[in-house]
């Protein structure tokens, strides 16, 4: 089960910076869930909200615009995978714009992509999962979330596709099925310890968390 953190380490550090992921990366994460928008100029960025501190749309803003607008440096995707090539990346595309964007940059990647592109608009991810071979999950969080017809969507792909559950919305009995039936399941919004107690023996991919100190076996990596 990989262990990722939301964001990077948020509680110190802006969340989807460089300083976030390091942090992360220091605790002994194994990677890093993070938000891909597209800038003015078309680039793919890590910026989760549509809207900047000032309210101004992140679309029609450059990326020096921005980080000088949110006080920090937001980093590109390209320049964030830099500089961690070992770490597995969730990429979650916000908008369908973004697609375009990130494609490009994994096409230029020294080395095969480590990670998981998902998000909320499922034709995005379909047609992804269809076009190339990049590891690729749907994103849920609006119950009920039936089964039958999580197959019959995941059957119009010929190949595996992931899911990524609210932990509000899963169940084990449903994770459980769908692992016999190949599809790798991701939880996120797990909050409490006795949830994550609970969760953690589930077959999950991996466990996309905001609290280290929950989850076992965990070490700091050396410096």
């Amino acid at each position: 089960m990989y262990f990722i953190a939301h964001r990077g380490w948020t509680r110190s550090h802006p969340d989807n910076t460089l300083a976030a992921f390091a942090a992360a990366w220091a605790a002994g994460m194994a990677g890093f869930e993070t938000d891909i928008r597209v800038d003015r100029d078309g680039q793919a960025i890590l910026f989760h909200d549509r809207t900047a501190a000032n309210g101004a749309l992140v679309s029609e803003l450059s990326q020096q615009e921005l980080s000088e607008i949110q006080g920090y440096a937001v980093p590109s995707l390209a320049d964030a995978l830099a500089a961690f090539p070992q770490a597995f990346w969730n990429l979650e595309l916000k908008s369908a714009d973004s697609l375009p964007a990130t494609r490009t940059v994994l096409a230029n990647l020294a080395q095969p992509f480590h990670g998981l592109i998902s998000s909320f608009h499922h034709p995005l991810i379909l047609t992804l999962a269809r076009e190339t071979r990049l590891p690729c999950a749907l994103l849920l969080a609006n119950a009920p979330v039936r089964t039958i017809g999580l197959f019959t969507m995941l059957a119009t792909v010929p190949r595996a596709v992931g899911l990524v559950f609210d932990y509000e919305i899963a169940s084990a009995a449903q994770i459980s099925e769908l692992s016999r039936n190949q599809v790798p399941c991701w939880l996120y919004g797990v909050q409490h310890p006795s949830e994550y107690a609970a969760v953690l023996g589930w077959p999950l991919a991996g466990l996309i968390s905001d609290q280290t100190e929950q989850l076992p076996g965990l070490s700091p990596r050396p410096a």
